[in-house]
């Protein structure tokens, strides 16, 4: 039997991450958030003007659910975990989440990677972030919304939350610190004159 057109184009993206991938998950994230908190609604183009600062918005949220999932795959890898599902005739006899080092790689299909849901499951089993778990999970939830509404209905309305941005912002910021040991300095400019920021550097 062919493979479906769906097989065959899951068969260009076919990879076995390895430990060694996080760092390209990470700065893929980077240039999704970066674009979340910097976007405007002058840089939206050929939409009516009406529309202009609700499709801005809706790339935002796009952008950072995008980007916490990937994230959460960089945290994966980086830790030694994998993010390749089983096979589907495959039964894996360890817990979830799997050590890269202790599985067998042919049980692991290369064209499916867990979803935002299953690396949710098994985050805290790699790292519990302390006193800073409500925090990341918060961020990570609210993030994993955004993106699975925006990216599966339409509307002409949306109400504009403020604090779910600034939590996205603290558990990002923790996140960074706890994974990276680096300091993120994010806000994303969603509100009458908020500005933009998106810096990493070591952190303090």
């Amino acid at each position: 039997m062919s493979a479906s057109i769906e097989q065959k184009i899951k068969n260009q993206y076919a990879k076995f991450f390895e430990e060694s991938d996080w760092n390209t998950f990470k700065t893929a994230a980077e240039y999704y958030l970066q674009n979340a908190a910097r976007v405007l609604t002058s840089d939206i183009k050929h939409e009516a003007k009406a529309l202009k600062l609700l499709r801005r918005n809706v790339q935002k949220r796009l952008y950072i659910g995008i980007a916490c999932e990937l994230l959460l795959k960089s945290l994966y890898l980086k830790n030694g975990y994998c993010i390749n599902k089983p096979k589907r005739d495959k039964k894996i006899s360890m817990q979830y989440p799997y050590r890269l080092s202790q599985i067998n790689k042919d049980d692991f299909d290369i064209t499916e990677t867990f979803a935002f849901n299953k690396l949710m499951e098994g985050l805290y089993e790699i790292l519990d972030f302390g006193a800073d778990k409500i925090t990341v999970d918060k961020a990570f939830r609210i993030a994993k919304v955004f993106r699975n509404k925006e990216g599966h209905v339409a509307v002409l309305w949306h109400d504009y939350v403020p604090q779910n941005y600034r939590d996205i912002e603290a558990g990002l910021t923790a996140f960074y610190k706890a994974v990276f040991s680096e300091g993120l300095r994010i806000k994303f400019s969603v509100g009458k004159g908020e500005k933009a920021e998106f810096t990493i550097g070591k952190d303090r």
